[in-house]
């Protein structure tokens, strides 16, 4: 088990059968201001070594030079990104987590994924090898590990699957998922502060 995912003591009040029901609500609102809390999204996480980027750009401003970061893309460098969700199950529902990642394509990978995507056809691809392109948990997690994106239908946000069974979430992405609480110690180890509040309440 994880270090992160050690539960500490105290930290609810909110049964852990409760806190996976609200995990795993698509329309979950929050009991403190009845607004959606899209906690199953978890955190947006920023692109591997770029300490601090702009805000999203529409995905137009790729087509111009130098880095840049958009709503599903990013460059950086030589490394073309796209944005990504990482599915993981929570035990003893049906439901996931999906926080949003971000994965490294090759070059001609990615303009062929952006072109099918901007016909709403790139589930036609089929499995693209990728690599995770942020540190995930935020304070143990390895760089640059291996997977693969499967684009999903009708233009919506593709799917990675860690495929390197020594990164600290294979095993709960392939075998089990996790449990409430430990989305919780990865939501806090991700610094996803606003999301636990709507959570705990």
């Amino acid at each position: 088990m994880l270090r992160i995912f050690r539960r500490r003591a105290g930290n609810t009040t909110v049964s852990e059968t409760e806190l996976a029901r609200r995990l795993s609500t698509v329309d979950y609102r929050c009991t403190c201001c009845d607004e959606p809390a899209h906690l199953r999204h978890g955190p947006s996480l920023r692109p591997l070594g770029w300490a601090d980027p702009p805000a999203p750009a529409p995905d137009e401003a790729l087509d111009q030079p130098g880095d840049v970061l958009t709503e599903n893309y990013a460059r950086r460098g030589r490394d073309m990104l796209l944005r990504a969700t990482l599915p993981l199950a929570i035990k003893g529902t049906d439901g996931h987590v999906m926080p949003q990642v971000w994965a490294n394509l090759s070059t001609g990978d990615f303009a062929r994924f952006r072109a099918a995507q901007g016909r709403g056809e790139a589930d036609r691809l089929g499995d693209l090898a990728a690599w995770l392109y942020v540190r995930i948990p935020a304070s143990s997690g390895p760089v640059l590990n291996k997977g693969v994106i499967v684009p999903v239908a009708g233009g919506h946000m593709p799917v990675f699957w860690i495929t390197d069974p020594k990164h600290p979430l294979h095993a709960a992405q392939h075998h089990g998922g996790l449990s409430a609480q430990e989305v919780i110690a990865l939501y806090r180890d991700l610094g996803a502060t606003t999301f636990l509040q709507h959570l705990m309440q």
